[in-house]
């Protein structure tokens, strides 16, 4: 039987460092049937393909909540992240909680005076302590046990184990020299208490973990702000009569109405009425665009003026509100190969910690000062609390689903973390010629006229002979004269011949039109009108002549012309120390003028389709990093050989397959944009890594010799991964 692959995305509880999205992974592709299993640890969510013939969903979740996390929810469609809101409110909660009942605990530990002045004596002021401290470990300080406890069952350590390991050791060693202090010091002297160790660590952990929610809120906003474009009704036309219904009620098919100041519901095309519909919210384009019958309109885009009546061609899923938002989710639950790096690294590290908290105690233990109890303990805690790996485990997902979402805003789609890193390291841009760098139709682009002609009178005469020729050429001159508002003068007596031109009659006089052989063959003496023509294929265009009663008259030149933006993104690019390559079909004359226009030296002409992707792979053999820029649907070859792949994306073409980067709307000025995205980003990801592995290579060694005080290490730590956090948020003002 064929294999059914099916993918599901996972909203999971409990996870909270890159060791837990480790453990998460493994467990998920010990499935049998599962291909890949993703877990993001910044959207809380895994990705999971699987053949559905050999598991199930459940299957799924059972070997989550094996592994000591559990499954909130699961979609087919990959649902909205969740926003963290609930998450950072419970986390406030106990953090206020924590900050009330931890002031009066600091103060009595470490403001010597302060006991005396409230005429507290240690014995009593040890019992306070523990009674302010207990409420913070064990309601505070509950989420950390909770996870720590569903860990051990499973033979396995997180962060919370570390949180749970340090702080509970600090509370019952003072608890206990609260009861007994006889045991550890000599009768009327009062031993140290590190009630305050606890309660400031849940604290500042607490205070992390809250800040992080609220800034990973902020990070999901752009994907959440895609999911509520779309409105959720829809007006329809059915047996005469119009209905309001769910937008999920919608079929293709369907007729539609739109009001001015309206969202459009779904994909469709305008049978009635004119209007202009503001395309920014999907194309990033500010200038609205005008809707006639025949044009198309994308769900999710507002209807400015005018009433609209529509038929609906795409829904729900197959939407190109539904792709963007797709490709966005794709790219956000993806990984770099830096992230997969970071989580192995991540998946020995809570072991290896725990083994060096138990050296750091034993070493103190053995060699530290008497009595050797006291320094050996808070060493050991300072270990664990300094080594929590969240900031490791935030260093990437958060800058990509930064980058992504800010790169879909502007009309920049990412497909993923692996394309992220190549484009990173790329050194050469390859541009398709026809329908990328130029319009991809001909345009007359010079008319000469000789003979005392006007320059209109030889392009309406050539335009009405073209009405009704199938040259090439004939819709460029027909669009010219259109253009011009032109009045065509009747034409008699039209015959084409084949690959020459055309005869005709106009106002009594025999007409000719077409190219130099054509005119030899007619014996039309053309020798002063041929450096024209050899200057027009200089520059890569096509000529016709047209002759009136035996003598020409005139000369058009047509030619494949650049599209807007295309100079400024070429230069743009080359800016960036990159080499720019354009690859055509077409003949090297034209080629090579487009690309001296444009500013490009290097050409390859004449290439077939077949070839284009075997071009790419030369370049690739010569040491470039290599992107291919083309349509999406004729270049598929060379952009899926291509180290990245660009396709300019128009309406349903939105989603190329083949591409790992697509733009929403056909801009050139977004390639440059796009690449200087990636750029930083993983320039981002890298400030984020460098920070959260400097942040550990220094600081357990601190924390191992007794150079840090633990309360320090638990602020310490919980500001690491607000602070990788924030810096992904810059991300949120990238303008290119």
């Amino acid at each position: 039987m064929p294999k059914e692959t099916t993918e599901v995305t996972l909203t999971l509880e409990g996870m909270h460092c890159a060791s837990c999205v480790a453990r998460v992974e493994r467990a998920l592709s010990g499935v049998p049937g599962v291909e890949q299993a993703l877990v993001n640890l910044a959207t809380r969510q895994a990705k999971v393909r699987y053949d559905a013939q050999q598991t199930a969903v459940e299957n799924l979740q059972a070997v989550v909540h094996d592994a000591g996390y559990e499954v909130t929810g699961w979609a087919l469609e990959a649902p909205p992240p969740v926003s963290p809101e609930i998450e950072a409110q419970n986390l406030k909660r106990r953090f206020l909680l924590a900050l009330i009942l931890s002031l009066p605990v600091f103060l009595g530990a470490m403001v010597p005076p302060l006991p005396g002045w409230l005429g507290l004596k240690p014995e009593p002021l040890a019992y306070l302590l523990l009674i302010f401290t207990t409420p913070v470990l064990f309601y505070s300080g509950a989420p950390f046990f909770r996870g720590a406890l569903s860990a051990a069952r499973h033979a396995a350590a997180n962060m919370d184990t570390l949180v749970a390991l340090g702080t509970s050791a600090a509370y019952f060693y003072s608890a206990w020299v609260t009861f007994w202090p006889q045991s550890v010091v000599a009768p009327g002297k009062s031993p140290d208490l590190y009630f305050d160790t606890t309660a400031m660590i849940i604290t500042f952990i607490l205070l992390g973990r809250w800040l992080e929610a609220r800034t990973r809120g902020r990070a999901s906003q752009a994907i959440r702000r895609l999911f509520a474009l779309a409105p959720p009704n829809a007006r329809i036309r059915r047996e005469g009569l119009e209905l309001e219904v769910p937008l999920e009620q919608v079929l293709v098919g369907d007729l539609m109405t739109v009001r001015p100041g309206e969202k459009i519901p779904v994909d469709g095309v305008v049978v009635e009425g004119a209007s202009s519909v503001d395309e920014s919210m999907l194309t990033g384009e500010s200038v609205p665009v005008a809707k006639e019958p025949g044009a198309e309109v994308w769900g999710a885009t507002l209807n400015q003026r005018g009433f609209l009546v529509f038929k609906a061609t795409r829904v729900g899923r197959d939407m190109v509100l539904s792709q963007i938002i797709r490709l966005v989710e794709e790219a956000q639950t993806s990984k770099a190969p830096i992230e997969r790096l970071v989580d192995r690294v991540a998946g020995i590290f809570v072991p290896v910690v725990m083994g060096l908290a138990g050296l750091t105690f034993l070493g103190w233990l053995v060699w530290g000062p008497a009595p050797a109890l006291t320094p050996a303990l808070v060493s050991m805690v300072a270990v664990l609390i300094i080594a929590c790996p969240c900031a490791m485990g935030l260093a990437t997902p958060t800058a990509v689903m930064v980058g992504s979402g800010r790169g879909a805003e502007m009309g920049i789609l990412l497909r993923g973390g692996e394309p992220l890193e190549r484009a990173y390291r790329l050194t050469a841009v390859v541009f398709d010629k026809t329908g990328t760098l130029t319009q991809g139709r001909p345009q007359v682009t010079d008319i000469l006229a000789w003979e005392g002609w006007p320059e209109d009178q030889v392009l309406a005469w050539a335009a009405a002979v073209e009405e009704k020729s199938e040259h090439p050429l004939a819709e460029a001159v027909t669009h010219a004269a259109a253009h011009r508002q032109l009045p065509l003068p009747l034409v008699a007596e039209f015959q084409a011949i084949p690959g020459l031109g055309v005869k005709a009659r106009i106002e009594g006089q025999e007409v000719l039109l077409g190219n130099l052989t054509f005119l030899n063959r007619e014996n039309i003496l053309v020798q002063a009108l041929t450096p024209h023509q050899e200057r027009l294929a200089q520059e890569g265009k096509t000529t016709i002549f047209l002759v009136a009663g035996g003598k020409p008259v005139g000369l058009l030149a047509a030619a494949d012309t650049l599209k807007p933006g295309a100079k400024a993104a070429v230069a743009a690019i080359q800016a960036m120390n990159l080499k720019v390559v354009l690859l055509s079909g077409d003949n090297r004359l034209a080629v090579e003028a487009a690309a001296r226009t444009v500013g490009i030296s290097e050409v390859l002409a004449e290439v077939l389709p077949g070839d284009k992707a075997r071009k790419v792979a030369e370049l690739q053999a010569a040491g470039e990093t290599v992107a291919m820029v083309g349509d999406g649907i004729n270049d598929a070859p060379a952009l899926a050989q291509a180290d990245v792949g660009i396709a300019l994306g128009t309406g349903a073409d939105v989603a190329a397959e083949a591409a790992d980067l697509t733009l929403i709307r056909d801009d050139l000025t977004l390639i440059p944009q796009a690449i200087h995205l990636s750029r930083k980003m993983m320039r981002i990801i890298r400030q984020n890594l460098f920070w959260a592995f400097c942040y550990n290579v220094v600081a357990i060694p601190a924390a191992s010799l007794g150079l840090l005080n633990p309360a320090i290490a638990a602020a310490a730590m919980a500001m690491s991964s607000v602070s990788v956090v924030t810096n992904s948020l810059r991300l949120r003002r990238f303008r290119g």
